[in-house]
């Protein structure tokens, strides 16, 4: 199983702690703005990885994930979500799922044969 990495998150704390110089607090339609603002930049940077791991272009790949990850670390503090809350939910699904896979590899398991192809009963992933 994973180990967990509890330092995970102060990798990112500079990102997190940055301030602008004179930021002053920002009215409830500015951080409207501002979050509908991070989070097209942050669509954006997706497709445009996303196509480039398509074409094969791994600078572009590289390149756009970075961006990609700064637009993460902004929405993050924008939305005030504490990193270490994201890296325990990773952690838990890797958890859960290498927990399926050993509890479906258990000997003497009867081995049946569908009958009908499986269906997926929820959007979360392991």
């Amino acid at each position: 199983m994973t180990g967990s990495q509890p330092g995970a998150a102060a990798t990112l704390a500079p990102f997190l702690e940055r301030k602008v110089d004179g930021e002053q607090p920002a009215s409830p339609e500015i951080r409207s703005l501002r979050t509908r603002t991070l989070a097209c930049e942050l669509g954006g940077e997706a497709a445009v990885c996303a196509a480039a791991a398509m074409m094969q272009d791994r600078a572009t790949v590289v390149d756009s994930s970075a961006r990609f990850l700064e637009g993460l670390v902004a929405l993050w503090k924008d939305q005030g979500v504490d990193p270490d809350t994201i890296w325990n939910e990773l952690h838990a699904r890797i958890e859960m799922g290498e927990l399926s896979l050993k509890l479906s590899l258990l000997p003497g398991r009867p081995k049946m044969a569908r009958k009908r192809p499986w269906r997926v009963a929820t959007s979360k992933l392991p």
